[in-house]
């Protein structure tokens, strides 16, 4: 029990689902893919997400009313999980692999270069959502990373001569291994401001467009009438578990954890795909891959421990005026101007810093829920702080509390701050 009480229930929740998203991945790898390899790219990535988009549309019509009040940073994060995750990761990698099926390069080389998709994505998580772990965590992340390369050539070994860096699939392998990592941290700014079905739903449904576009400008639309019975029937197999389904799941899991934690959890890929190959092929792991799959689990086990990106997480921010509603019912806040922060909106227990003093308190992150209002960041501290007009003020998050609610009178709304208040 012990042990337990160390994991954020949250964290856990959210690696479960990554992993979950991993294993139907690997499933599409190694055994459905290959079987649509003989058809063009994008045509196949055009109907796997127009078939996802038509099942997922119902999301967007439920959720428009937070949809259209995204601001211009979370479009444009949008059409880049699209655009790179959607459409040109997608198409690199099964240009890759095929070149691989067709002898074109070896598939040590797309699985080398693809695999440093984690490094992409942790650069990318620090620089752009600013997370910063600690430096337990980097460590198992490494192991982890390095693990999933044993894995995946422990069977036949690994061969530097057999790499062909110059190759035009290895080419497509590190581009695919950047639009997939850079998608990780941009579809993570995208949940935490919206509902994960309705992020996948846009995701597809944008990407279906683009995709079209690029299918009758290369003229591969043409290629639709000779697909049969039975490829019609693998594409909507991949829409149920490696497309539509493992996406809806993946950013399930996305909205709970960070962009850095999701995608080493990324990395049950091999993992998963090294089982089912045994089950389904009935191949049995070698010594190297036993230890690289127990070493590989122990890394997740550190990595959800210790990949808590919000404690700690410090920003500061300006005092402004706000509209004197918390007056109005007896729980006064603080109404701060820094509302574009990438973490997701909810309530948080919080330290603030004014001045030279140190405060405990609450700090409301969204949209309240009783009023149609944009993003507002307020803090709630029991002091009475007088004079904080223009204030520079240092918050440092402890914990997500809960999601936003909506009360039906004020009285609600108080004793819900007497509960938040009493955590901390």
């Amino acid at each position: 029990m012990k042990i337990i009480a160390k994991f954020d229930k949250r964290v856990i929740i959210g690696a479960g689902a990554i992993m979950l998203a991993a294993l139907l991945w690997s499933l599409d790898g190694v055994f459905i893919r290959p079987k649509l390899y003989a058809y063009p790219a994008p045509l196949i990535v055009f109907i796997e997400h127009a078939l996802g988009f038509l099942v997922l549309s119902p999301f967007i019509i439920f959720a428009w009313h937070r949809i259209k009040r995204l601001r211009p940073k979370d479009w444009g994060a949008i059409v880049w999980v699209s655009v790179f995750g959607g459409l040109i990761g997608t198409i690199a990698i099964t240009n890759a692999f095929f070149a691989a099926m067709d002898g074109e390069v070896t598939f040590a080389t797309v699985i080398i270069l693809q695999k440093l998709q984690p490094v992409f994505a942790l650069i990318m998580a620090r620089l752009i959502l600013g997370e910063k772990l600690s430096k337990s965590f980097y460590v198992w992340a490494a192991v982890a990373v390095g693990a999933g390369y044993a894995l995946a050539f422990g069977k036949h070994g690994f061969d530097f001569a057999s790499l062909e860096f110059l190759k035009s699939a290895a080419g497509f392998a590190v581009l695919a291994a950047f639009a997939f990592g850079s998608s990780t941290v941009f579809g993570k700014r995208i949940v935490n401001h919206l509902d994960f079905p309705s992020t996948t739903a846009l995701r597809f449904g944008i990407t279906s467009v683009l995709a079209l576009i690029l299918i009758i400008i290369n003229k591969d639309i043409f290629s639709i009438n000779s697909l049969g019975t039975a490829t019609w029937g693998w594409l909507v197999l991949i829409v149920f578990s490696s497309g539509a389904v493992a996406m809806f799941v993946y950013y399930y899991g996305l909205k709970r954890i960070s962009a850095s934690v999701a995608t080493i959890c990324e990395l049950f890929w091999p993992l998963s795909a090294v089982i089912l190959d045994y089950i389904i092929n009935k191949n049995v792991l070698n010594t190297t891959q036993i230890i690289s799959s127990l070493i590989l689990l122990i890394a997740f086990f550190q990595i959800i421990k210790t990949g808590n990106a919000l404690k700690n997480f410090k920003f500061k921010a300006r005092v402004i005026t706000g509209l004197g509603r918390g007056h109005q019912i007896g729980s006064p806040t603080i109404n701060l101007d820094k509302v574009d922060l990438d973490i997701n909106h909810g309530i948080y227990a919080v330290k603030a810093i004014i001045g030279d003093r140190e405060y405990k308190g609450l700090m409301h992150f969204g949209r309240k829920e009783t009023y149609n209002e944009p993003v507002s960041l307020e803090l709630y501290i029991k002091e009475d702080i007088p004079d904080l007009k223009s204030e520079v003020v240092e918050i440092v998050i402890q914990k997500r509390l809960r999601n936003i609610k909506k009360f039906k009178d004020s009285s609600g709304l108080q004793q819900q701050i007497k509960k938040d208040m009493e955590v901390l």
